[in-house]
């Protein structure tokens, strides 16, 4: 493991900047401290603790691999604004009154930890993915949901609560835009039902893309990855509609998380089978030999 990037760096440095401030925050309702002296000193905090945990998390050789290996350490990003959120709501117990400024700060307060939080949790995950997964894939494809989960019913949805917002909105008096919407709504339904315009099931904005590695699968997200051992897939399996990986989560078996990926998105789905197939092969002889040297 090596020195952070200077990304997670400086997410690091920020994130204790936040809490910090969070913490004075706390501290100076408690003491009774003027919004104004309290609003100077806060941006000071955020400044000066997250260049502390910037220089902290440099010389961290492995911080982020470490918070993301463990749920219970990816868990504690977010106690700070748990920690907030309860002084919020035991502020009937507490030796300050509930005012607005209390609830606003406060809230404030939470709200920039637990994002701040997320960031956090996310970096290290992504970073600890990263790691676990540095060879070079043995397959990657898109991955378009198919079966309940494709945009169908999400579109129809949408469309519906258009036009249930026209209705609303011609109820209350709303002659312009209300009906706008009414119609707009069913027409976009009808066009879709009977095909008066062309649209491409995988046309996507930027959809997730999963990568076999030796140590499992990646769904890469952009944003976040999601890593999937070899151990916790029990099938691969391809259909003439879609491409499935059986997989088992917190120990139950369910199709409900099976990784169905709709087969029009590939581009070889036989080939992407294979590669699967060999990979899977591979990590079931590893973890042979491994039991048999346990022995």
């Amino acid at each position: 493991m090596g020195e952070p990037d200077i990304g997670f760096q400086a997410g690091f440095g920020f994130y204790l900047g936040l809490v910090a401030a969070g913490v004075a925050t706390i501290v100076g309702l408690l003491a009774d401290v003027g919004t104004a002296t309290l609003l100077g000193v806060l941006p000071s905090t955020v400044t000066v603790v997250a260049i502390v945990g910037h220089i902290y998390a440099r010389g961290a050789r492995g911080l982020p691999e470490r918070i993301g290996r463990s749920r219970w350490r990816r868990l504690g990003c977010y106690a700070p604004a748990g920690a907030f959120t309860a002084v919020l709501l035991t502020a009937g117990i507490t030796p300050v009154e509930a005012t607005g400024r209390f609830v606003v700060l406060t809230v404030a307060a939470a709200v920039l930890a637990g994002v701040s939080g997320f960031g956090l949790d996310r970096m290290a995950k992504n970073r600890y993915v990263d790691a676990l997964t540095a060879d070079e894939p043995a397959a990657t494809w898109t991955w378009q949901r198919s079966g309940g989960w494709n945009g169908e019913p999400a579109y129809a949805v949408i469309m519906a609560v258009m036009i249930l917002a026209g209705v609303v909105s011609v109820w209350q008096g709303e002659w312009y835009l209300g009906p706008f919407w009414i119609v707009y709504g069913v027409v976009m339904i009808l066009s879709r039902r009977y095909g008066w315009y062309d649209l491409d099931e995988t046309d996507h904005w930027n959809p997730p893309e999963i990568r076999a590695h030796e140590a499992g699968l990646v769904v890469d997200r952009s944003f976040w990855n999601e890593f999937v051992p070899w151990e916790t897939i029990d099938g691969v399996r391809l259909t003439d509609d879609e491409l499935v990986v059986e997989r088992r989560r917190f120990g139950l078996d369910s199709s409900l998380f099976d990784l169905r990926c709709d087969r029009s998105a590939i581009d070889d789905a036989e080939a992407v089978l294979e590669a699967l197939e060999r990979a899977r092969g591979r990590a079931d002889r590893r973890d042979s030999r491994a039991v048999e040297a346990a022995d």
